[in-house]
């Protein structure tokens, strides 16, 4: 057996690429050839996958497309035969780059026109959660099934950088958002949350945003423009930037709660990650979010400032119920882990 993972691109810290490195790794220890082929790599990265122009075409393999962006590889896996497979991790829809970004506007449209064109192609189609699952159903795709994205949980157990960790670290309490600064992520919500929190709950409070603020420039500065609008200054909203790992895990350690306002995600990895690290969750309710959190975070459906900022001052400062919320957070994280066993990926592969 021969299995082929293909990505448009393959980037150090990418939830898709992390995923489909940890299968690549497990195929390995189970005695089966397993390949990466992607686009393009991260350099520091680009001795883990095979480069596409560097492929030699395999009619033996199994090819798995992970989806997410348009690319030429939609074109190879319509045309090519054999056995085939896509795993779908969703694609932001267009309207949310409409005021930000033509060439985003027009990509992400083209994305969802590729993935309508690839309906007919696989023998098994995977959304990587049911809200994934079920676009591929409206687009009549094949054999749908669902899996989830598969994460090392292991490696958040390493060391933290304690000097990355001492600069944040002061009186205030955190509030973490996670996710590159894109407009489907809605962190303008977070601004405005913030100004209503620091002015009539506690002035001592601070938004943390952590990931890449280059995706879309346009968005990240209209971000900022609010931030000041509000008199909110630098210590009020860290931005990050895309940081490193162990700097990474030091944010989340001095977090006190981790909230998502974003209207689109196809799974929501940092909620997984937040349980990991024991640190209660306060999601709006969009895309995937219900099925990601379960029954281990808080739910909300509004994005009125006063009552988001009055939910995160009680999960802040009632301690009962962070407890509670931190337990049913593991537990959540216990059936992800279950369900994530790259053993039951291999069964559905297997299958076909």
């Amino acid at each position: 057996m021969i299995i082929e993972q293909f990505l448009p691109a393959f980037h150090y810290g990418d939830a898709t690429s992390n995923s489909s490195l940890a299968f690549h790794k497990f195929l390995i220890s189970k005695g089966i050839e397993s390949r990466l082929i992607s686009l393009t790599s991260d350099k520091n990265i680009i001795d883990k996958v095979i480069l596409f122009k560097d492929y030699k075409f395999n009619s033996e393999s199994i090819k798995i497309l992970h989806y997410a962006i348009p690319s030429p590889l939609t074109d190879f896996f319509r045309n090519s035969g054999g056995k085939k497979v896509i795993i779908y991790h969703n694609i932001t829809p267009s309207k949310f780059f409409a005021d930000y970004s033509e060439f985003l506007t027009k990509f992400t449209n083209d994305g969802r026109l590729h993935l309508e064109s690839l309906n007919d192609s696989f023998d098994l189609s995977i959304g990587v959660s049911n809200y994934n699952a079920e676009d591929l159903r409206a687009l009549n795709f094949n054999n749908v099934k669902v899996f989830p994205l598969i994460v090392d949980l292991k490696d958040y157990d390493k060391p933290y950088n304690k000097g990355y960790y001492n600069l944040i670290n002061d009186d205030r309490k955190n509030i973490l958002c996670v996710g590159r600064i894109a407009p489907n992520k809605k962190i303008e919500d977070a601004v405005k949350m913030l100004f209503f929190y620091k002015k009539y709950l506690s002035p001592s409070i601070r938004l943390i945003v952590a990931g890449n603020q280059n995706s879309v420039p346009k968005y990240f500065s209209a971000v900022r423009d609010l931030a000041s609008r509000f008199y909110l200054t630098s210590e009020d909203i860290l931005f990050t930037g895309h940081i490193k790992f162990d700097e990474f895990l030091s944010v989340y350690r001095i977090a006190d709660v981790y909230l998502s306002m974003s209207e689109h995600e196809g799974f929501c990895l940092p909620v997984m990650e937040s349980f990991k690290m024991d640190l209660p969750v306060a999601a709006f309710d969009a895309g995937a979010i219900r099925e990601t959190v379960g029954k281990g975070g808080v739910i909300f459906d509004t994005k009125d400032p006063e009552k988001v900022a009055g939910t995160l001052e009680y999960l802040i400062s009632n301690g009962q119920i962070r407890e509670k919320l931190i337990n049913s957070g593991r537990e959540r994280l216990d059936k992800y882990a279950e369900d994530s066993n790259p053993g039951k990926l291999l069964e559905l592969l297997n299958a076909i």
